[in-house]
Parts: C-alpha cells; structure tokens; sequence
C-alpha cells in the first residue's frame, strides 16, 4: 500500500480483508508494512477496525436476520420436487454456496462503503482549519504556515488555510492585506484566494491588497513571479498577468479588467516594515499613509497645508519623530489629544512683529 495524505487513496478493501482476517500472508505483510510507515496509517486502521466493528454491531442489531432468511431459503430448496436425482443436488448445493459467496461480498461492499463514507465524512467535518483576524489597530507578524511560508497580516484583515496541506496544490484565502514570503516548492504551487483574484506562485515575496470596500485586487511583487488570474473571466481576454519584481497587477471589478503596471509606489509594503520614502510628496498623502502605517488619525487643520511637498526618507522610526520633523520642516504646530494628532499653521506672534 502506498502512504497517501488522501483517503481516497487508502486501499480500504485491503484493510478490511486484513480486519476480517481474510487477507493472505502476502497482503497481511503489506499491511504490517504501511502502518509501520506512520503514526497516521497505524491510526487509520484501528479507526477501520473500530467502524468495522460497529458496522458488524449495526447489522446484527436490524430486524432483518440472515440465519432465519438462509434457513427458509434452504427449506424452499430442499422441498420435494417429484422425483430429484443426484445432480439437483448436486446443483442445490453450488447454487448454496455462490448466494452465500454472493451475499459475502454484498456485506463486506457495505462494510467498505460504510467505512470509507464514514472515515471521509469524519475528516471532511473535522478538517482543521486556521482563521487569523487581525484588528482595526494590529498588524500581526511572522505568521508561519504549516509549509513554512510566512504571512504578516495588516490591521482589519483575515487569513485562512488549514493545518495540513493537502493535494496538488497550497491553498489559503484572504481577506485585506498581507504580505507572503511563500516557501519554494516547486512540486505544488501556493494558491491564494482573494476576492474574485487567484494569485498562484512557487516560491516568492509579494503584497496582496483584497479589501472587500475598495472593488479592487491590487498584487505588489517584490522577488519572483506570480500568476494573477480571476477563474469567472477566464473566457476573456487579458484575464490573466505573470507578474515579476517589481510590476503591480490590479483586478477591477467594476470593468472586470486585469491591469499591470510598474510599481511606483514606495510605501506599498511601508505598513509591513515602517520604511517610508517620500520624494516631493504633499502633505495630505504624507498623513493619509502615515495614518494607514501607525494605525492612527492625523489632521492637518488647515487646507492651506495639504500641498506643502515633503522629500524625506524615514527608516523604522516612531510617529512621534516623524511629525515632530514635520513640523520642524514646515515651521507648524503639533498637538495631540485621544490618539489622534493635529498639525496647524505656527500662530504669529505680535510682539514679534516688525513695526
């Protein structure tokens, strides 16, 4: 028997010649060898034992009764019929035999079928699924899968994939942002679910944007390809990108349009590690992704400020020195209350004034 992490790969039929104690010394070998192979396969036989058993229970326990059926069947058989030679006999007797070989094989396929319905039903309803919320103020980091891909999670987003996987493929969902750093193996793609996107890869490092509100997939790669494609406009044309460090691909609902583009944006993975570049940028977008990085509301009270043009690059360094250069730079007030700051224009003083 070959280990498989499928159930339906399991040779159940060997399994239940060997519990009926039916199995040659061959197969009885075969069997003792693949559940020296695991944990796993040593448990899924006794789980087989277990529902064989119950199965015989549950087919004991019904008003139907075999031996009663088999009495009647073999008094109809040996009625008197004229005169009966040997070979009525003879043919009464093999007739006898394939019922019951027949009727064998009926219970153990119903036995087998029991069992494998049962034990992939079980694990089906029992399959163990992770599901990683993070909050409208969290960013959760190092994120491991059980494959060793690693996932941080920006606030107010949602990850799912199970404990295992399974099949040809790596499949998670997701919901919001996230950046993966997915493990090379080339045998069985990563595939990623985010809104109406499939986002498939190897081995590589991107940026997935599916915030349900913005109508949009936005995928940012940093190192290898990714495969973007949405599945309902696989009939259309440009339905899907191969993207590679460095190109940003968009799904938009709205037009259901797949765009790529060059990457332009230097803070797009800025919620991740904090470094923040900004080359003659106005101060409104500055506060708008310095508010979406910290987690917190910036207002500028003035709307005199929001074209003021900041060129600086910020390397993992906190909120409050960050606008407290701001405020140096453009000569502003900074005050903070509740979680919340607020820049205005520098008051004049009078007493300073020129006459």
């Amino acid at each position: 028997m070959k280990e498989s992490d499928h159930i339906e790969n399991v040779n159940w039929e060997l399994l239940a010649r060997f519990l009926s104690d039916e199995a040659s010394d061959a197969e009885k070998e075969e069997v003792e060898r693949w559940t020296g192979q695991s944990a796993e396969n040593l448990n899924r036989l006794k789980s087989a034992g277990d529902i064989m058993q119950k199965a015989r229970l549950y087919y004991h326990t019904r008003k139907f009764d075999p031996a009663a059926a088999w009495e009647k069947l073999e008094t109809e058989m040996n009625k008197p019929v004229g005169k009966i030679g040997m070979e009525t006999h003879v043919f009464h007797f093999s007739l006898r035999r394939r019922l019951m070989r027949v009727a064998a094989s009926v219970l153990l396929a119903l036995m087998l079928g029991f069992v494998g319905f049962y034990i992939g039903n079980r694990q089906q309803k029992t399959a163990v699924f992770t599901e990683v919320i993070s909050t409208e103020k969290q960013v959760l980091h190092g994120i491991t899968l059980p494959d060793g891909t690693v996932v941080t999670l920006n606030c107010n987003s949602k990850l799912n994939y199970p404990a295992r996987f399974s099949g040809k493929y790596r499949k998670v969902s997701i919901e919001g942002e996230a950046f993966f750093e997915v493990k090379p193996d080339a045998s069985k793609p990563f595939v990623i679910h985010a809104g109406h996107a499939q986002i498939k890869v190897l081995g590589t490092s991107f940026n997935v944007s599916a915030r349900p509100g913005d109508r949009t997939v936005e995928v940012t790669v940093e190192s290898g390809r990714v495969q973007v494609r949405c599945p309902d406009w696989a009939q259309q044309s440009g339905g899907e990108l191969i993207l590679v460090p460095g190109e940003k691909g968009v799904l938009i609902y709205a037009n259901k349009q797949l765009v790529k583009s060059v990457n332009e944006n230097p803070n797009v993975i800025a919620w991740k590690t904090h470094d923040l570049v900004f080359e003659q940028t106005p101060l409104k977008e500055v506060v708008q992704i310095l508010g979406n990085v910290y987690l917190t509301e910036i207002q500028l009270s003035d709307p005199a400020l929001n074209q003021l043009l900041l060129t600086a690059h910020f390397d993992n360094q906190s909120i409050d020195f960050i606008l407290e250069v701001i405020r140096l730079t453009f000569n502003l007030e900074l005050s903070a209350e509740k979680g919340q700051y607020f820049l205005t224009a520098a008051k004049v003083n009078p007493l300073k004034t020129k006459p």
